[in-house]
């Protein structure tokens, strides 16, 4: 702390040491400040002062740009992370869809099928929790960002999915996987 104290003072001495010493530039012989040389020396510190100014500006600048992209930089990483591990769970997502949706009639019924059920609703719903959320494609337009079109039914209306191979899901915002979709051709 004193050595903080004892800095801070040396500077303070310093500085005015250099102002005696510019004040002994612009005094004549007699010790009357000059008029031209007060101006010349008021006009070169502020154009100085103007300088450091905006030198301080663009600094600010400059770091109020990196924390924006470091946040940025910080989003996309926790993104990318986070969609890594969500993308090795959906599979099994689909899985137990495919499975209640091809279930016969007949065996929909019973602790088994029950289970499977409150399994797959269950894990949707801690996959919302943590931001992941799917997304009806059936009846909607092709959207090159959120679908993959993997073939075209002639018949249907052009440019409109009609049926969907894999759901597609999207995890706070973005998309996390597009959906595999059949789009109608229109002919």
């Amino acid at each position: 702390m004193s050595q903080q104290h004892d800095k801070h003072e040396q500077e303070e001495v310093d500085i005015l040491e250099e102002m005696e010493e510019e004040i002994e530039e612009i005094e004549n012989d007699e010790g009357e400040v000059e008029e031209e040389k007060l101006e010349s020396a008021q006009h070169g510190e502020s154009t100085e002062v103007t300088q450091l100014k905006d030198a301080l500006l663009r600094t600010q600048a400059d770091f109020e740009n990196f924390k924006k992209r470091t946040e940025r930089d910080r989003d996309d990483m926790i993104f990318f992370l986070k969609s890594d591990i969500f993308k090795k769970i959906l599979p099994r997502v689909d899985d137990l869809e495919r499975m209640i949706a091809n279930t016969p009639e007949d065996m929909q019924t019973g602790v088994l099928y029950e289970g499977v059920v409150a399994l797959e609703k269950s894990l949707k719903k801690d996959l919302e929790k943590l931001g992941v959320e799917g997304f009806v494609s059936i009846g909607e337009s092709v959207d090159p960002e959120k679908h993959d079109v993997m073939t075209q039914v002639p018949g249907k209306e052009e440019g409109i999915i009609c049926d969907e191979f894999e759901k597609g899901y999207m995890l706070s915002g973005r998309v996390l996987r597009h959906a595999k979709v059949v789009v109608g051709a229109g002919e």
